[in-house]
C-alpha cells in the first residue's frame, strides 16, 4: 500500500485485502497498525484507514500519459524490498475472474528493469504505487504477466474515481522526488524507510 493522506489514508490493490475482515499496515518487524477497509466495488483498488499515518505520496492523476512513457514500482516483491521499471505499452481491458468477477481498463507495461537480487515472478508488488519520472503516483500496482513480462496497474481514472469517494480526502499538496534509472532503488528504499510505501497483512479472514 502507499499513503495518499498524511493522517492515516492509503491505496492498495483490492485483491490484496478483499476477503479479509481484518488488515494491518507493517510499521517494523513484528509490529502492525489496524487498518479498516474499503473495497472499490468497480474497480481494482481498496482505501485503508488508519489511526496515524505516513507523508502522503504526490499524485499525478491528471497528467497525460505517453506511450513509452516510464514507471517505476516501489514494494516488497516476493514479501522482500524491492522495485521495478517498466515502459507503457498502452490500454486493454483486464478480466479480473473469481471473486468480484468484471472487466476492467487498465494500463499495460513491460518491464524493462527490477532489482539486482530480484528473480522470479513478482508476486506480493501488488498495491505497490506506479510512479512517474517526478516522483508521481500515477496508478495502482494490480498484476504481471510473467511469461510476456508486462505489469498491469489501474489507470489514473480508476484512481480518482475512488479518491473522489473517499471521505477523508487525500493530501492536495505533496513533494515528490525525482526518479530516474540510476536512483530508483535508493528512492524506493526512502519510501519504505518513510511508511510512505509499506506492507499489509490480513491478520484475520
Amino acid at each position: 500500500a502507499f499513503s495518499i493522506a498524511d493522517d492515516g489514508v492509503w491505496l492498495t490493490a483490492r485483491h490484496v485485502v478483499d476477503g479479509c475482515r481484518q488488515a494491518a499496515i507493517v510499521v517494523a518487524n513484528g509490529r502492525g497498525v489496524a487498518a479498516s477497509v474499503r473495497i472499490d466495488v468497480r474497480g481494482e483498488a481498496a482505501v485503508l484507514t488508519t489511526e496515524g499515518g505516513a507523508p502522503a505520496m504526490p499524485l499525478g492523476l491528471s497528467l497525460p500519459l505517453q506511450r513509452g512513457e516510464r514507471a517505476f514500482h516501489p514494494g516488497y516483491p516476493q514479501g522482500r524490498p524491492g522495485e521495478v521499471t517498466s515502459r507503457l505499452l498502452g490500454r486493454e481491458m483486464l478480466v479480473v475472474k473469481g471473486r468480484g468477477a468484471r472487466e476492467e481498463p487498465v494500463l499495460v507495461w513491460a518491464e524493462v528493469g527490477r532489482t539486482d537480487t530480484l528473480e522470479g515472478p513478482l508476486s506480493g508488488l501488488s498495491g505497490a504505487p506506479a510512479l512517474d519520472a517526478a516522483g508521481r503516483v500515477v496508478g495502482v500496482t494490480i498484476a504481471e504477466a510473467p511469461r510476456r513480462g508486462r505489469i498491469y496497474t489501474t489507470t489514473p481514472e480508476t484512481v480518482g474515481q475512488i479518491l473522489a469517494a473517499n471521505p477523508r480526502r487525500a493530501s492536495t499538496f505533496a513533494v515528490g522526488e525525482p526518479i530516474t534509472t540510476e536512483n530508483y532503488g535508493r528512492v524506493a528504499d526512502s519510501l519504505r524507510r518513510d511508511l510512505r510505501v509499506a506492507q499489509v497483512v490480513c491478520t484475520k479472514v
